[in-house]
């Protein structure tokens, strides 16, 4: 049997969680609705974290492909995603955030490095959504920053377990049925990178497909906006470790001695200070959620 034989059957269950944000999901529905035509059927699978009619409304339209939606109380992404994979009918998931749109090919790519290359996870490439805003502390967020770093992977390789970001990711189903995500990290922040790491252990891979590719529309004016999340990540990362204490240099003494050596830099000269003040609020913030990380229950 070649590899792709596995997917050749009702070959993708798109799941995407969301709360409160209707217009954004719109949007990616919408790209979805308009992918390439030769792009395999899949249906879509909506996971409500927490009741919103807006979004009840957008869900209820007509789309061009099977919809189904399920609804939690507000219980985090985590536990959407492993909601969304229990109701999905097909053998490969597809992860999408409510505010990822995706470009008309990446369905497809996703689809086709699965027929490649079998039962691997794909990762997909990232970037700002050229049809919003952006700001230059996005720019230093990403794509070689604390949002999404994928300058550091190589195309079409193995990532690094860290790398598992589940705002663009196609995986078998199987995996989130036999090793769920982490329900109780405090949000948005840290839980999927947790899960790769279990993920590897078990000997499985994921490979960085860049043309697999979405636009995330996320307005951040500066190093505000971005503090909460910094927070999340911090306590997280204290999470990680609790359930996995050998990653403690990883989540926490490392993040501590690069937060110490970038407070010293501020005091020589040199150019990009900006960017290194927005760097050191960025740990300053990760290292205050990890000391207070009941701030979130």
């Amino acid at each position: 049997m070649d590899h792709g034989a596995w997917v050749d059957m009702n070959a993708f269950s798109v799941v995407i969680p969301t709360a409160g944000r209707a217009f954004k999901l719109a949007r990616v529905l919408e790209a979805l609705g308009a992918q390439e035509e030769k792009t395999p059927s899949f249906e879509v699978v909506v996971v409500m974290d927490g009741e919103d009619p807006e979004t009840r409304r957008v869900v209820e339209r007509s789309w061009p492909f099977p919809l189904s939606v399920a609804a939690q109380p507000r219980r985090g992404a985590a536990a959407a995603r492993n909601l969304g994979c229990r109701v999905a009918g097909a053998p490969v998931v597809l992860f999408l955030n409510d505010d990822t749109r995706p470009h008309p090919a990446c369905v497809r790519s996703h689809w086709e490095a699965h027929r490649r290359f079998g039962p691997v996870g794909i990762l997909g490439h990232t970037a700002w959504d050229p049809e919003a805003s952006t700001t230059p502390y996005m720019d230093w967020l990403a794509p070689a920053g604390h949002q999404f770093n994928f300058s550091r992977l190589k195309p079409y390789g193995f990532i690094p377990w860290d790398a598992c970001w589940t705002t663009n990711l196609s995986v078998p189903r199987s995996w989130v049925l036999a090793e769920p995500l982490d329900e109780g990290f405090p949000g948005a922040a840290g839980e999927d990178s947790e899960w790769g790491y279990r993920l590897w252990r078990r000997g499985w891979k994921i490979l960085y497909l860049p043309d697999a590719s979405c636009y995330h529309d996320h307005l951040y004016h500066g190093p505000e906006d971005f503090r909460v999340r910094a927070r999340m990540a911090g306590a997280g990362a204290r999470r990680a470790v609790r359930r996995h204490p050998e990653l403690a240099w990883t989540f926490l003494v490392k993040p501590l001695v690069a937060w110490a050596v970038r407070a010293l830099t501020l005091i020589l000269p040199g150019r990009g200070y900006r960017r290194k003040l927005w760097d050191l609020d960025f740990r300053w913030h990760y290292v205050v959620g990890m000391v207070r990380p009941g701030m979130f229950r």
